[in-house]
């Protein structure tokens, strides 16, 4: 029998003369996933160690091994079978996506039959022939030119792994962790995690887990969206986590800012501690308000929606209760790769978003690509065209512009839009509009791209909805001539007030002219939202304004129903609501109005909400 194979994060260095007197960190860096602070007991596993042994087999035992890896693959669809159909009312729709996938691999013919083949022609162990129908299949990944699918190869791995613990004896990386020797409060700390072990984790009552730190991932990979479903603290890109973290040490997690404490003081931890309390009691008087409409004392009722940049963000949108999608900003599916999204691809991407709503509204704004999200250099080279060298890209090709310049990619999102809106109440929302004459070659891009897909049999939205955000003072001047042409409008915040002081929000040296409760902006958008009602036409607040609870009264004293924002933010800004009082926010409306200053205005609208936070009597729970 020959060697076992030792994965790659078990391999033991022979370098015996490694400086052992090295400092431990006091702090690692890495990215934020689920906001708070934790302090635990730092349990320290890796879902990839795993011990897969290698030996070869005689002609006569090919049976045997074959059958060994049938049940292997059964047990494995069974457990995740078992996932999928939990009656848990919480599980978010994106972990059953997940186990779908794994899924769908367990069982696909090919797994079984090509390892079967290696079995026999190769004369090796099960564990060894599935290690290297992985290795034949990484290499065909790496072949393909789409990055998104070759990304998919990692659901692949988890899916194998779990099948050689079972034909090795192992249990699951979630299993593994005894309750009656872990009695105290636990952050997990990992190489990465399958996503099916982070539900079995989520399910995991004896365990009292209160932080996660992953040394690989990024803020949207599978472990890092499913660890969110855990509402703990998490932070993910955490290098040298498992070599620098030990088993039973006692460690901060601090996810606000992104940074795990190996080595806290005394004063450090009571103050964790303290916000660990407070945190528990806040989540769970806020979880109370899902169910609950966001209603003013005396009746006035809030449209609460939920902005996202990608898919994957859906499961926080269910868990606040959101009233639906107020703005999906589709230029992140553009980020952070080498190729532009197909048509397919985006398809499938405004598909879940609108299946998993339900019939709730879906609004998905054009993609914003420009200013501070260009496209990278490999994806701009595809057109001849170089990326924008703009001395200040907020005011050069970007949003609306970008896509006129570029009209195949618009075109393109175009199709993938009108594709998925058959299956729910979708709106279509333009970025930077200003002028009339925008809408109309925008609704002869809908219009051409219709026919084209008429043109192919392909089924499509024929009576869509089409907005225009308010970002630029000039679209307030227009908007009584934008009203005749759009059916509702979304007052885009961020931009709003960048481009009405001149601040650019990214930028740190003006960042103290950046003042979002400044006389001019909320000028702006009283005028904006007094000439809309007056043209019978929906109006919204998005961006950050419409998340911060200090502002919910003001708004709802200048007659607005609609706020969208991150999910994460609507069970605070309703418990705000449920404490205002329409008649008494139209006074303070008012009053802000008058002001002449930022520092008068910010003086009233924080004094309102000190008020507010101290007396709230939130309805409904």
């Amino acid at each position: 029998m020959a060697d076992k194979l030792i994965l790659p994060d078990e391999e033991m260095s022979d370098d015996t003369n490694k400086d052992i007197s090295t400092p431990i960190p006091e702090i690692l860096e890495g990215i934020k996933v689920f906001p708070g602070q934790a302090i635990g007991l730092a349990q320290q596993f890796s879902a990839g160690s795993l011990e897969i042994p290698q030996f070869t087999i005689e002609k006569t035992q090919t049976r045997g091994e074959i059958q060994r890896l049938r049940g292997a693959i059964a047990q494995v669809d069974r457990e995740l079978a078992a996932l999928a159909t939990s009656e848990d009312d919480e599980m978010p729709p994106e972990a059953l996506a997940f186990v779908d996938v794994h899924r769908s691999i367990v069982t696909d013919p090919t797994l079984f039959e090509d390892t079967v083949n290696i079995i026999k022609e190769q004369l090796i162990n099960s564990e060894w022939a599935i290690a290297r129908r992985l290795e034949r299949t990484r290499r065909d990944f790496d072949a393909i030119e789409n990055e998104y699918l070759r990304s998919r190869v990692a659901d692949i791995e988890q899916v194998v792994r779990r099948v050689q613990r079972v034909l090795t004896g192992r249990r699951s990386s979630a299993s593994l962790l005894a309750a009656d020797t872990l009695d105290d409060k636990l952050i997990l700390v990992a190489d990465d995690l399958d996503p099916a072990d982070i539900l079995l984790l989520r399910d995991r009552t004896d365990l009292d887990i209160v932080g996660i730190v992953l040394e690989a991932g990024s803020a949207t990979s599978h472990a890092a969206i499913l660890a969110r479903s855990l509402e703990i603290p998490t932070v993910v890109g955490v290098k040298g986590a498992l070599e620098a973290i030990a088993s039973e040490s006692t460690i901060i997690v601090d996810a606000d800012r992104a940074i795990v404490e190996l080595q806290p003081t005394a004063e450090g931890k009571r103050l964790a501690r303290a916000q660990m309390r407070v945190t528990a009691e806040e989540h769970s008087r806020l979880r109370k308000l899902k169910g609950t409409p966001a209603k003013t004392t005396d009746g006035v009722e809030i449209t609460l929606m939920a902005n996202i940049a990608l898919p994957d963000e859906l499961r926080d949108v269910h868990r606040a209760g959101a009233d639906g999608i107020g703005l999906f900003r589709t230029e992140f599916l553009y980020m952070n790769r080498t190729d532009l999204p197909s048509e397919d691809e985006q398809y499938e991407a405004y598909s879940r978003v609108i299946r998993s709503l339900k019939g709730k509204p879906v609004t998905i704004r054009t993609a914003d690509i420009g200013g501070d999200k260009p496209l990278p250099r490999e994806v701009m080279d595809q057109f001849d065209a170089s990326p924008s060298e703009d001395i200040n890209p907020a005011l050069g090709l970007r949003a609306l512009r970008f896509s006129f310049q570029y009209p195949e990619i618009f075109r393109t999102q175009l199709r993938a839009i009108l594709r998925a809106s058959l299956g729910g109440s979708t709106n279509i929302l333009l970025p930077l509009i200003t002028s009339p004459t925008e809408v109309a070659l925008v609704r002869k891009y809908i219009a051409e791209t219709q026919a084209e897909l008429a043109e192919r049999r392909i089924k499509y939205s024929k009576n869509i909805r089409l907005g225009g955000m308010v970002e630029v003072p000039a679209a307030v001047v227009m908007l009584p001539y934008l009203a005749t042409k759009l059916d509702f409008f979304s007052i885009g915040t961020n931009d709003l007030v960048q481009y009405t002081l001149a601040a650019d929000r990214s930028n740190a040296s003006v960042s103290q002219y950046y003042e979002e409760r400044h006389p001019a902006v909320l000028q702006l958008i009283a005028r904006t939202i007094k000439v809309l009602r007056r043209a019978n036409k929906p109006v919204s607040i998005c961006g950050e304004m419409a998340s911060r609870r200090d502002l919910a009264e003001l708004f709802v004293g200048l007659g607005v129903k609609t706020l969208s924002m991150v999910s994460t933010r609507i069970p605070s800004v309703k418990e705000r609501i449920l404490s205002i009082n329409a008649e008494t926010a139209q006074q303070v409306a008012r009053s802000a109005l008058r002001r002449h200053s930022p520092e008068t205005t910010i003086k009233l609208l924080e004094n309102r909400d000190a008020y507010h936070h101290a007396y709230d009597e939130p309805k409904g729970i």
